[in-house]
């Protein structure tokens, strides 16, 4: 537990320190640290460096069960976020239903959905891009920036890292460090995004004005993304009116070898060997009735 925790402290600082100059920093730092993070807890079934302290719950010799406790609530915030996880899944395959598939492009189906407001991707087996049922009436240089927003999710595989992401905090239910970098990730992707859509030739201030129409209160629950959010439109509109020029690789690379050797390291480090083994209560009574002096009788 120790090591997970420690892990997930340092995750997050490095994924800090990647993006400290620009939070659109290139998010394979992020999503490495994201898919660690899942499998991070089967590093339990690994040979252990008996280093780290052994937690005061495990030294008091005390009746009440601290680690049960703590598994139970563990495993309680685990199901309550699967369940949420399982239900957007299930959200997304009803949205399938009750859409009307409008056009494929490469590979990606685009459906009309009624009583969507904002265009979303969604899909890894079977991407796809939902788009309201006035889509048809949008003008051409809308429809453009659209496709070309939700399409680039797609190449990126972001509804992928988005998965991995949900799950991260499934595993991790109460740590918000994991919750930290799973939003990190979905603002680096919304960056990016952006970033290819003015690369195609859009405007900044028209590109701007259609995230603040489609601009939802809040995201879609689950591995969805959709294409504008209150929250984080005011960052990625003055990052439109302001690009910045692109980090060089050095920095990231060094960050990447360090996440993957604190990983490694955290991995194989376990509870620092006790002392002497446990004295029964036996034991105890015959040793404090023993005669202390048995040569002089």
């Amino acid at each position: 537990m120790i090591a997970i925790l420690l892990f997930s402290a340092i995750a997050a600082l490095l994924v800090f320190l990647a993006g400290r100059g620009d939070h659109a920093r290139d998010p394979r730092l992020t999503v490495l640290a994201l898919i660690l993070l899942v499998v991070f807890p089967f590093s339990v079934f690994l040979p252990k460096a008996a280093v780290l302290p052994v937690p005061a719950m495990e030294q008091a010799s005390s009746a009440f069960p601290w680690l049960n406790v703590i598994l139970g609530f563990w495993m309680m915030g685990f199901v309550v976020a699967t369940i949420r996880l399982g239900l957007a899944a299930r959200g997304i395959s009803i949205w399938r239903k009750q859409s009307t598939k409008v056009a494929e492009i490469g590979g990606v189906e685009i459906r009309q959905l009624d009583g969507l407001k904002s265009p979303v991707a969604a899909g890894v087996i079977r991407p796809g891009i939902f788009v309201p049922v006035d889509w048809e009436n949008w003008s051409d240089e809308a429809r453009q920036m659209v496709l070309e927003h939700e399409l680039a999710h797609h190449r990126r595989r972001d509804p992928l890292w988005r998965w991995i992401a949900e799950i991260a905090c499934a595993v991790h239910a109460y740590n918000p460090l994991v919750l930290w970098i799973s939003r990190r990730l979905t603002m680096q992707c919304e960056y990016a995004c952006d970033a290819m859509v003015l690369k195609n030739g859009a405007l900044p201030a028209d590109y701007a004005r259609l995230l603040c129409e489609f601009a939802e209160e809040s995201a879609p629950v689950g591995p969805a993304l959709a294409m504008a959010v209150a929250s984080s439109l005011e960052s990625r509109v003055r990052r439109l009116m302001k690009p910045r020029e692109k980090a060089g690789n050095a920095a990231l690379v060094v960050l990447i070898a360090l996440t993957l050797a604190f990983a490694g390291t955290l991995a194989t480090f376990g509870p620092a060997l006790g002392g002497d083994e446990p004295v029964s209560a036996a034991e105890v009574e015959q040793r404090w009735s023993a005669d202390p002096f048995p040569g002089e009788r």
